[in-house]
């Protein structure tokens, strides 16, 4: 455990942003999860819905879609931008892969 002040306080910053970004890598295995249980199951309206923002009947997103996961890790510094840029293109691939 710390004793300086200063690295007591980094402790506590360091867990409020663990949390955080335990949080946004478990909304992004979730998607992907389901994106590729999608794939395996040759549901390419099902995969396509996962990939882009779903949207009810009124025309309002109910749930982020992967990609829009995996830009806002970007912009939280939790994943760097060419890594993104990889596992979206890949998903795009497999995408088109089975439509």
């Amino acid at each position: 455990m710390p004793i300086i002040q200063s690295a007591k306080k980094q402790l506590r910053q360091n867990k409020k942003r663990k949390a955080r970004n335990d949080n946004f890598r478990s909304l992004y295995r979730e998607a992907r999860k389901s994106f590729e249980s999608a794939i395996k199951a040759n549901d390419a309206a099902a995969a396509k819905a996962v990939l882009v923002n779903e949207k009810n009947a009124e025309g309002k997103t109910t749930k982020a879609g992967l990609q829009a996961i995996i830009d806002k890790l970007v912009k939280k510094n939790i994943i760097h931008k060419n890594n993104a840029s990889r596992k979206k293109a890949n998903f795009a691939k497999m995408l088109k892969a089975i439509s």
